[in-house]
């Protein structure tokens, strides 16, 4: 029970250091869309929306009817324009072991992807993965749920074609869903919370819930000639790089303050984050161009590449770094991650507050 509210505390960037950054997610892979035309509110029962449009393994050719297939989880869904898998998790999620495994879809163009410990600005949606080792039916998988909001009643339905259930929103048409597929339980779940809302979140205008509700109800399993495809089309990993290779390429790109050269060290999202504090994230797009016009206005940024700090297996290091501008110096340190097939990168700054 645990393990599955943390990875949907990591989808909404909980943890800021390590976890804004992996559990929100969304690398590379981003599928982007047509807008939708409006459609009628539909029911977990009412699957020809998933069933229409077999998934493409092409990039260029989901991007244009709409649908992202999880070559690492073995799932469709639509993804109508600007909603896409979010930029900030790995290019390939996979649910091995007892660990559960999330994707997050957002509704903000890739630039636009940001957030704090609490959360992003935004609604999002999820869809979790975890090992079934008991073989529970899903009323019994989402009456051991230990999520949720007063008022809630689970129903039986069906949801992609197979017996599931779902636990109903209070007052809205929103559900969180729980199907099986393969000995792992698939939960799908939208999260109207955000910072500006209430505990249990708020009921989305009109054309966003409508959009919503056609996401949760396009979500189908992909055949094993699908999986196949997707996998196949995957990009290739890029190659390895040590923190050495990072802490060496930041030192060398800030005193020359090139902020492209930084861009090729970054995660795709940048955490912003104070030690025993709260944090935020960006996306690597927005965070170079702040970078860029600090440095016009008179930004100096000095970076000591050795030593690196900490313990190289957990894959998180860091080093120190002085920034200096109109309104003072800040010692910062500069959080080192091992990325997917052993490359690191630069994931962002993390300062004492005094």
């Amino acid at each position: 029970m645990k393990n599955r509210r943390l990875v949907l505390m990591a989808s909404a960037a909980a943890v800021v250091v390590v976890a804004v950054i992996a559990g929100f997610a969304l690398r590379e892979g981003d599928q982007l869309a047509t807008s939708p035309s409006p459609v009628p509110s539909t029911t977990a029962s009412a699957t020809a929306s998933a069933s229409a449009g077999a998934p493409s393994a092409s990039p260029s050719a989901s991007a244009a009817i709409g649908r992202y297939v999880s070559a690492g989880l073995g799932y469709s869904i639509e993804t109508p324009s600007p909603w896409h898998r979010s930029i900030c998790s790995a290019a390939v999620v996979t649910q091995q072991g007892a660990a559960p495994a999330s994707e997050l879809f957002v509704p903000v163009i890739p630039r636009e992807e940001a957030g704090t410990d609490i959360g992003p600005a935004y609604p999002t949606l999820s869809v979790t993965v975890e090992a079934d080792p008991q073989s529970l039916s899903p009323r019994q998988w989402a009456e051991s749920d230990p999520t949720g909001v007063a008022g809630q009643r689970i129903e039986d339905v069906v949801y992609a074609d197979r017996p599931a259930a779902r636990k109903v929103f209070p007052g809205t048409p929103l559900a969180k869903y729980f199907v099986a597929n393969g000995g792992r339980m698939y939960t799908v779940e939208v999260n109207t919370r955000t910072p500006n809302t209430p505990p249990g979140g708020a009921v989305p205008d009109a054309p966003m819930l409508q959009t919503m509700l056609r996401i949760v109800d396009s979500f189908r399993f992909v055949t094993d000639a699908e999986l196949s495809a997707a996998r196949a089309a995957l990009p290739t990993p890029l190659p390895p790089r040590t923190p050495e290779q990072v802490a060496d390429g930041v030192a060398a790109a800030m005193a020359a303050k090139n902020t492209d050269a930084l861009a090729g060290l970054l995660s795709a999202c940048v955490t912003t984050a104070g030690e025993q504090a709260g944090g935020s994230f960006v996306s690597r797009e927005k965070y170079v161009d702040d970078l860029r016009a600090a440095f016009t206005a008179g930004l100096v940024v000095s970076v000591r590449a050795r030593p690196l700090d900490g313990d190289r297996d957990t894959g998180n290091l860091t080093i120190a770094s002085t920034w200096q501008d109109s309104r003072g110096t800040k010692e910062r340190k500069l959080m080192l991650r091992r990325g997917e097939n052993g490359r690191w990168e630069w994931q962002g700054t993390l300062e004492r507050y005094s």
